[in-house]
């Protein structure tokens, strides 16, 4: 276990601190203390990927079906092929290695490097489809062209910039469809998420990565709020057999425990299933809530109670995009906190 558990950050932050990557960067710096971080983030959509959603209106093999200020997730639009058209990887890229050149650029401009690797946001392909035309069936159709076009992305990014570079590949869909599927359909489930994120991963085998689930964060509040991390785990422990059998590292996990401005849950029932998890796999606890912070502190120690093993590192449940500034430096300085005097179980 390190001497410090390092406080990990989710990626974005609200307008206008992440309207350019040297503002954003720079604030996550000066508001660590002496916390240690995992990477540095370089996201540029408070939203997560309501800009790249809205994007899509322009690209000419698509019709928009619903327009939407996405303020809420019934209001998000969506779209369907045009009769005619056939999709490219290019028309839904998200842009990720010009966000990257422009962190890097930032920096050099200074004369100098990042002092930490820079953390890349992987939107994950099957939540792209699925935002981007609203149904799990067309999502399914579609969904060779966004994993082609993540995949291109990544390995883009990882050629140039090498260990540079953190990857988190982002996906509330995963938790999600647990979530909507009954537990009899709980198997055959996990055989297709565990290969479509298994498939991103391998696109850098031996790259340094982060899985981020979630349940949701749009207008800071959830898709659904979790009773417990059953589906975490079962999805996790299946993902973590494929990498073991096709001799791949696993990702370190960063797993939510609470959602929006909910605090954390303190019955130890909550984590129980993390009892379970597959020996090795790393987590980072998404637990620090910072209207509460004493519950942050005992689902910290609940979670690793649960876990049996000290974590891998100490962060919120989701980004900060969706937070007030007030509100993104006081979750930051909790975490830094927690991080610093938390006694490992």
């Amino acid at each position: 276990m390190p001497a410090t558990t390092p406080v990990h950050l989710v990626g974005s932050l609200p307008r206008p601190l992440c309207d350019d990557p040297a503002t954003a960067m720079d604030w996550f710096l000066g508001h660590r203390g002496d916390a240690e971080l995992t990477a540095l983030p370089c996201d540029r959509d408070p939203r997560w990927i309501i800009d790249w959603l809205d994007r899509l209106v322009e690209v000419p093999a698509l019709e928009q079906v619903r327009a939407g200020d996405s303020g809420c997730y019934e209001t998000m639009p969506y779209y369907r092929l045009r009769p005619g058209h056939r999709l490219q990887p290019g028309d839904v890229a998200s842009g990720l290695p010009a966000r990257v050149a422009a962190a890097f650029s930032a920096w050099e401009a200074r004369g100098g490097c990042p002092p930490l690797r820079v953390q890349v946001g992987v939107p994950n392909a099957l939540d792209l489809a699925l935002f981007a035309f609203g149904s799990a069936e067309a999502a399914q159709e579609h969904l060779p062209v966004f994993q082609a076009a993540v995949v291109g992305e990544v390995a883009e990014i990882a050629a140039r910039w090498g260990d540079r570079v953190q990857f988190q590949l982002e996906t509330p869909v995963v938790l999600v469809s647990y979530h909507l599927t009954g537990r009899e359909g709980w198997p055959a489930l996990t055989g297709r998420l565990v290969g479509q994120v298994a498939e991103v991963l391998a696109a850098v085998p031996q790259g340094r990565w982060v899985l981020h689930l979630c349940y949701g964060d749009l207008g800071h509040r959830p898709v659904f709020a979790p009773t417990d991390l059953d589906a975490a785990v079962t999805f996790l422990n299946a993902l973590a057999d494929h990498q073991q059998s096709h001799r791949l590292p696993m990702p370190t996990v960063h797993l939510p425990v609470t959602t929006g401005d909910a605090a954390p849950p303190t019955d130890p029932a909550f984590f129980a299933a993390l009892g379970g998890l597959r020996h090795g796999v790393e987590v980072i606890a998404g637990v620090v809530a910072e209207a509460h912070p004493q519950e942050s502190r005992a689902a910290l120690d609940l979670l690793e109670d649960a876990l049996g093993r000290p974590v891998a590192g100490v962060a919120a449940a989701c980004g900060y995009g969706r937070r007030t500034p007030d509100a993104a430096a006081a979750n930051l300085a909790l975490a830094a906190t927690l991080a610093r005097t938390h006694d490992h179980r």
